[in-house]
């Protein structure tokens, strides 16, 4: 069965490189510019979030507390990408699952996003590195 991750990420090149890079690694993806199409009653929950820090209108911590309380999205994981390396902590304190500081590399997403996506490995996707 194939994964679907929902991407929450600002800049249109980082969000360009992560939606060819899951795909290509064998997730359903979708890209979105802000997060304020999750917070508006959203029926079609992913398997995983990635949402970046830094969105406008609604930042990435607003979002995630907003997740963590709703019935339906609680356990669904969440990773959440920023340049702001001191935001670890309080990530967590949200309820943020995993913490990847930008810049990333490739292959050290994919393994996160599979660890989380797959819990524990079923239905892996194809590798790409």
């Amino acid at each position: 069965m194939i994964k679907k991750i929902l991407v929450a990420e600002d800049d249109p090149d980082i969000r360009f490189i992560l939606k060819v890079v899951l795909n290509e690694a064998g997730y359903d993806v979708e890209p979105l510019p802000s997060g304020k199409t999750i917070v508006e009653g959203r029926r079609d929950w992913p398997d995983l979030f990635i949402l970046d820090k830094a969105l406008p209108t609604i930042d990435g911590i607003a979002i995630c507390k907003y997740l963590k309380v709703k019935e339906e999205t609680r356990n669904i994981p969440i990773i959440m990408i920023s340049s702001y390396h001191k935001l670890k902590n309080k990530a967590r304190q949200v309820g943020v699952d995993d913490f990847i500081e930008k810049p990333f590399d490739l292959r050290d997403l994919l393994q996160v996003v599979d660890k989380y996506a797959n819990h524990g490995g079923q239905d892996r996707p194809r590798r790409l590195f």
